[in-house]
């Protein structure tokens, strides 16, 4: 019977700890002012409990809000950032089809300036020939292409079809050494044959021939199949010669040959070129190409 008593008495006490705090800050009271002796003595007896109260649900609040709740965060973030990679993907390829259709159209519109049809094609790769630098282009016999046809981009001429297969077509450098065009300085029309260096263009004149830096070079017209007036390049450097009747002119092309990924090839065909091919037959177009394999 004691012990029942002891076991209910504990109960009590209990359940009053448990409720005290709520009693106490549901109170209109204010603590330690009240004039009743009972109720000062109530609120010391009760404040360890309550501090008690007070910490542990603190102690629980944070460690809900800074370890179990971030498990949930976690995943969220995780989620987060797949999305957010995913649109920086479609940004990205927006992007791109954004500038894919500016150069289109830069090349169509610099087209449009030149009588003819004309075939736009896209860059494919490049071929390593040890006398030839070119590069391989999407269209071919096919479609039209022809050895000796032009191939330009907006900013100027990148040089002449050498070479087409079926469904693709090489096109011959004008910055290789093997490679000359008929040109005229924009400014003072003087007429003379460039001719490829590497990554840039020379070009020999008379000594009395007026250059300065910065003239413009375009296609004279006059032979090689380039329509007139097709932007070549601007003259970086002059430099005179010994003999005092020569001056060598280095031309910087218009044209970014690291960058080329569309090109137009403007169906003008090169007279001389066409005889040559028709007396000799497409055997002596491949020659030196199969030589090349050869060696």
């Amino acid at each position: 019977m004691a012990r029942h008593k002891t076991r209910m008495l504990w109960r009590v006490i209990l359940v009053a700890t448990l409720l005290s705090p709520f009693v106490f800050f549901s109170s209109a009271l204010r603590p330690w002012t009240s004039s009743s002796q009972m109720t000062l003595l109530s609120q010391e007896i009760l404040y360890p409990f309550e501090y008690i109260w007070n910490a542990s649900a603190g102690l629980v609040v944070r460690v809900w809000s800074h370890y179990v709740a971030l498990t949930q965060v976690a995943t969220q973030n995780t989620a987060l950032i797949e999305d957010m990679n995913l649109l920086k993907t479609k940004i990205l390829d927006y992007e791109e089809k954004q500038l894919e259709i500016s150069r289109l159209r830069q090349l169509l519109g610099f087209a449009q300036h030149f009588q003819g049809t004309h075939i736009v094609a896209e860059v494919i790769g490049t071929r390593s020939y040890p006398s030839f630098k070119t590069i391989r282009i999407s269209e071919g016999k096919r479609d039209g292409v022809k050895i000796g046809m032009p191939a330009v981009t907006a900013e100027g001429v990148v040089g002449r079809v050498i070479r087409t297969g079926q469904k693709f077509a090489d096109v011959h450098l004008l910055i290789d050494s093997n490679f000359n065009l008929d040109v005229l300085l924009q400014r003072t029309r003087v007429r003379g044959v460039l001719k490829g260096a590497d990554s840039y263009c020379v070009l020999k004149l008379n000594r009395r021939a007026e250059v300065r830096i910065g003239d413009t070079l375009i296609t004279s017209g006059i032979i090689g199949g380039f329509a007139k007036g097709l932007p070549v390049g601007r003259v970086v450097r002059i430099s005179y010669e010994s003999d005092n009747i020569s001056q060598t002119i280095t031309v910087e092309p218009w044209t970014n040959f690291d960058r080329i990924e569309e090109v137009i090839v403007l169906e003008n065909q090169d007279q001389e070129l066409q005889k040559i091919i028709e007396t000799a037959g497409d055997a002596w177009l491949n020659k030196p190409f199969e030589d090349q394999k050869g060696g």
